[in-house]
């Protein structure tokens, strides 16, 4: 084999490596976000009453009421962490993480809790 082949196969090799690695991290992020999906279902009756639906775009999944973007979510594999991109920023404060599905569900009601503008 000539260094040419040789030099063809090696680039082959580490452009298959990024793309594994790049699929590998979508679907990190797609089982993170559908975790937080179910997390968040549990209470679709609540949803439903503040008339807030979720869908998952282009990787984030975003909360919308009335078809108004709320918030988003997203989630980075390398810190394993939920960043919550908040579209109604209180405070001057527009993103939050969170550890866990959990924890960033808890925050979503949080922050959409706040929008109403305190005790309703």
């Amino acid at each position: 084999m000539g260094k040419f082949v040789e030099g063809f196969e090696r680039a082959k090799a580490a452009d298959e490596a990024r793309a594994a690695e790049a699929r590998r991290r979508a679907e990190r992020v797609a089982a993170a976000l559908k975790t937080l999906s179910d997390r968040l279902d549990e209470d679709r009756d609540t949803l439903g009453r503040q008339q807030i639906t979720m869908r998952v775009e282009h990787g984030s999944l975003v909360l919308k009421r009335m078809l108004q973007p709320m918030a988003s979510v997203s989630f980075d594999p390398d810190s394993g962490r939920f960043k919550v991109h908040e579209y109604s920023g209180s405070e001057g404060k527009t993103e939050m993480e969170a550890q866990d599905a959990e924890e960033c569900a808890l925050k979503l009601g949080e922050y959409v809790y706040s929008l109403k503008g305190g005790s309703a």
